[in-house]
């Protein structure tokens, strides 16, 4: 049932780890491994991303990493949100997880799903420059140990906005990272921002079109939001940043979203942050139903205005 679409009209995550681990519910679990980034330490460059604030998306895992104190309560916590769950896959979500030497990456990752109780595999979130050839040898023959997943931030398919985000790489090292992560056993996630100032009024097909052509399992996509204590949530509160709202951030996804292939999976249509670090509008924080009026515009369906 590779690629088929679900009732939202589109390839779930969910569906995805459902063909992956037939009979099985399987959910994310974050965890924060005490990691930082090349553009927050100066290896690539300082300040971090315009947008980022790792609290915004990893609430409640500023405190040291414990990771079996954090998977304790994560178990515990999804447990009671979800009817049914039997397995996780450890989310190294906050920061760059692969940026680190070897012997670092070889303590933290080799053997951890074995350590962690119905742990069924990794999924690390890192950036393009963060993949050396090291790490992808190592990256390599962690896929032989347990199910892998690594999530690759690319954000925009222009050097001029990833270079006004301050991202510290560019689009052809995504490409160089993707070419060197082909046909190495773990699966991969590409990430993209819809609603980038200048992005250009068909940011959605030329990033659909790009996805598409990459043999990528999954993406995710992200709407620009104002978040306190970046750079945009300043520019934000000072009138120079305007943030789409819910329409044309849906409208964007499902223009997105029509153009990868069927058997790509979606993870995320919309990221949220908290109240306490959210500046602009919180209708981000309503995934379910921007989730709906998604369904709604590309099944055609009239059920009330997209909000």
């Amino acid at each position: 049932m590779c690629g088929n679409v679900g009732v939202w009209g589109y390839r779930s995550y969910r569906q995805h780890l459902e063909d992956r681990f037939p009979g099985r519910r399987i959910r994310k679990l974050c965890l924060q491994a005490g990691f930082t980034c090349p553009n927050l330490d100066g290896t690539v460059a300082r300040g971090g991303c315009a947008y980022c604030d790792n609290a915004a998306f990893a609430p409640g895992l500023e405190g040291p990493p414990d990771l079996a104190g954090q998977w304790d309560r994560g178990r515990a916590f999804l447990r009671r949100r979800h009817r049914r769950v039997d397995g996780f896959i450890a989310y190294f979500q906050a920061f760059t997880n692969t940026h680190a030497p070897l012997n670092r990456l070889r303590r933290l990752y080799d053997g951890v799903a074995d350590r962690l109780p119905q742990c069924v595999g990794l999924s690390l979130g890192t950036r393009p420059d963060a993949l050396p050839p090291a790490t992808v040898e190592f990256l390599t023959d962690l896929a032989r140990q347990t199910f892998l997943t690594v999530e690759i931030g690319l954000q925009s398919d222009r050097d001029d906005l990833l270079k006004a985000m301050n991202r510290g790489h560019d689009v052809a090292s995504f490409h160089d990272a993707m070419r060197r992560t082909d046909g190495r056993g773990f699966e991969r996630c590409v990430h993209v921002i819809l609603g980038l100032p200048g992005e250009g009024p068909d940011a959605p097909e030329r990033l659909g079109d790009l996805l598409a052509g990459l043999a990528v399992e999954s993406v995710k996509i992200h709407n620009l939001h104002a978040v306190r204590g970046t750079g945009w949530g300043r520019a934000f509160a000072a009138g120079h940043l305007a943030v789409p709202d819910r329409k044309a951030h849906v409208d964007a996804v499902h223009r997105l979203m029509a153009r990868l292939r069927p058997d790509q999976a979606v993870q995320r249509l919309v990221a949220d942050a908290p109240d306490r670090l959210l500046l602009s509008d919180s209708w981000c924080q309503d995934k379910r139903g921007v989730l709906e009026s998604v369904w709604r515009l590309a099944s055609g369906v009239p059920k009330g205005p997209c909000r």
